[in-house]
């Protein structure tokens, strides 16, 4: 679950029936939807996209994508690792693995959301043979596998990295078995790692701490965790630790691997280790706190530190040459057609090629129902709102995302038109062909074409990310799940009125208004209900692309920073509910049942944006200087 579900709907009630059941609930069924098919393509589309590759990190022959690890501490029964490896992390760290499985200890965990730490209970730890097993039907997990182990004796750890072996990529023990495991496994397996487990006592003890450099220097030890009991979450203890990474790294040199785990609830957590010289850092009750979108906040942090200042050099091609340019043309065609069928529907309402299909002109259409006209141009101008919509939001996403290099805004753009070009053999079965959409169709879809055939442009720019937990992004969340559940409903909405256009074509609130029955416009003019059931299927239609574009848009791209995003989504959404309600209040078509999705759905968009404002629009003059001091150093 995204951070605007988790945050708004699930965080309280997953507190209330207790962390034990919560996350086991949480875990198993996200584990249950990574195992069936495409049901890890379903949480990469709630938003959490794979890492950029320019923060992939090499330590020998494991390759990390991201410098992100989940801890072992949240999942410790291994429920849900094939899921947690569509969360934008780097590398998963499993167990803690015990010798012996506890009986009869039935404790529950212990959270303090104050201190915001987690006390993991140690009847939910995993033996090294259970480990084995459910690695082995989890499948390739396709990023690096860390095995922590919890032995008191280095032969019952030798042991369990027998178990293991096969299954993970390397292992991370406790600093007082490190030695003499180092030395007797040294030479085994060179791509294995071995990485060495913290805390301050450990570090502060002169003989453990000479003897670790020692091992570091030969690279007998790969690196260091700096942590504390893998059953122990949370904030406490997290400012020590990031000395704790400063000393190490300041000793150790710059070779080893160094990785941060104390406490990462916020993407500013993490650079805090990385600046004091973490490799790696890993989040664990960062999840459950902050949610389960932390790991991708970090990236798009780090992303921002590392690139922002550099300016990537894109080839030479003119204008007509890239995609982006295409999709905004196709975004233009889309909002000036929308203009010219508002001009059409405020006027004459009817083209002459309607009057030709039906064989009646303007006139006699009035004599067979004063109100035909008027409800067919409620139909149309509320079609025409749709496509105003449409058009804005492409044009925004072509100019100031894609033409970025914003990858989402290309994925959003092409779905959703191509879902709007099919719309268009959703009419013909009626038998009526309308030039001029099939026009306008026809040159659109030649845009679509070139979007998709031209190469996009590279990334030139990166928005200043969020680093804090803070209340604007609390109050964001609320506000994005606003507008998701906003782009879902105008899917739903188009999908009705598709079907109500391709079969009954009338709702009984129309028939009201018109004051009539279907079966009289039919004997009056066979023709009459295929003209107005073409209004439907085309606006249903559009209807289903304006929120796939919508939806898409708000899943993968509502960040800090965002205005011009913000903008775009308000000025077209109020261009399409303004059109449509006002052209109903209008001709007197003001049924409040009927009108009650169009003002539903306003007041949900309205919601949703005052709720992001602030986040999405307004300057962060704290976040500003910060993340100065941040890219300075």
């Amino acid at each position: 679950m995204p951070d605007w579900t988790y945050q708004t709907l699930f965080k309280s009630p997953l507190a209330a029936i207790g962390f034990d059941r919560g996350s086991a609930l949480a875990l198993g069924s996200m584990g249950r939807l990574a195992a069936v098919p495409g049901g890890r393509w379903m949480i990469r589309l709630m938003g959490h996209m794979q890492p950029d590759q320019r923060l992939a990190r090499q330590h020998g022959d494991v390759r990390f994508p991201a410098p992100i690890g989940l801890g072992c501490g949240l999942d410790t029964e291994a429920l849900a690792t094939r899921g947690f490896a569509e969360f934008g992390v780097g590398y998963i760290e499993v167990g803690p693995v015990v010798e012996s499985r506890s009986q009869g200890d039935s404790s529950a965990s212990e959270v303090d959301f104050r201190a915001e730490t987690i006390r993991r209970s140690s009847s939910k730890l995993l033996t090294a043979e259970q480990l084995a097993d459910k690695l082995e039907r989890h499948g390739s997990v396709s990023l690096p596998v860390l095995a922590r182990l919890s032995s008191t004796s280095a032969a019952a750890a030798t042991q369990m990295i027998e178990t293991l072996d096969s299954h993970v990529d390397g292992f991370v023990l406790p600093a007082k078995l490190i030695t003499e495991l180092a030395h007797s496994l040294d030479g085994d397996r060179p791509d294995r790692l071995l990485i060495a487990a913290v805390d301050h006592g450990a570090w502060e003890d002169e003989s453990a701490r000479v003897e670790l450099l020692s091992l570091l220097q030969t690279e007998q030890l790969s690196g260091v965790c700096v942590g504390r009991d893998a059953l122990q979450m949370g904030k406490v203890g997290f400012d020590e630790s990031v000395q704790l990474v400063a000393d190490i790294r300041h000793a150790a040199g710059d070779e080893p691997l160094l990785v941060g785990s104390v406490g990462v609830h916020s993407p500013g957590d993490a650079l805090d280790y990385f600046d004091a010289g973490a490799d790696l850092v890993q989040v664990d009750s960062g999840l459950a706190f902050a949610g389960p979108g932390l790991p991708k906040r970090i990236n798009e942090a780090v992303l921002y530190q590392r690139f922002a200042t550099t300016a990537e050099e894109s080839p030479d091609r003119t204008v007509p040459q890239q995609s982006w340019f295409w999709a905004f043309l196709m975004g233009l065609g889309m909002f000036v057609g929308g203009l010219l069928a508002m001009g059409i529907a405020l006027t004459r309402v009817v083209m002459p090629y309607d009057e030709s299909l039906i064989g009646m002109v303007r006139g006699e259409l009035m004599r067979i129902n004063e109100r035909l006209l008027p409800f067919m141009q409620h139909d149309r101008v509320t079609l025409a709102g749709t496509m105003l919509a449409i058009g804005t939001l492409y044009m925004a996403l072509a100019a100031f995302g894609i033409r970025r290099g914003a990858h989402w805004a290309y994925v959003a753009i092409v779905i959703s038109a191509t879902t709007g070009f099919f719309s268009f053999f959703t009419f013909l079965g009626f038998g009526y062909f309308d030039p001029f959409h099939a026009f306008v169709s026809a040159v659109l879809l030649q845009f679509l074409l070139l979007t998709t055939i031209l190469p996009q442009p590279r990334r030139r720019r990166i928005e200043m990310p969020d680093l804090w937990n803070d209340r604007r992004w609390r109050v964001h969340q609320c506000g994005q799940l606003a507008l998701v559940v906003h782009g879902a409903a105008l899917i739903v909405a188009g999908l009705v009125i598709s079907c109500i256009g391709m079969t009954s074509v009338f709702v009984p609130e129309d028939l009201e208004f018109l004051q009539c029955s279907q079966r009289v416009l039919l004997e009056a003019n066979p023709m009459l209900v295929p003209l107005v059931a073409h209004d439907r299927a085309t606006f249903g239609g559009m209807l289903i692309a304006s929120g796939l574009v919508t939806l898409l848009t708000g899943l993968w791209s509502y960040r800090h920073g965002q205005a011009w995003l913000w903008w775009a989504v308000m000025i077209a959404g109020n261009l399409a509910y303004v059109a449509t309600i006002a052209i109903h209040w209008w001709v007197g078509y003001n049924s409040l049942w009927h009108l009650v999705p169009a003002y539903g759905g306003f007041a949900l968009l309205w919601l949703g944006g005052l709720a992001s404002y602030s986040f999405m629009v307004r300057p962060d003059t704290a976040l500003q200087a910060e993340w100065q001091r941040r890219v300075q150093c």
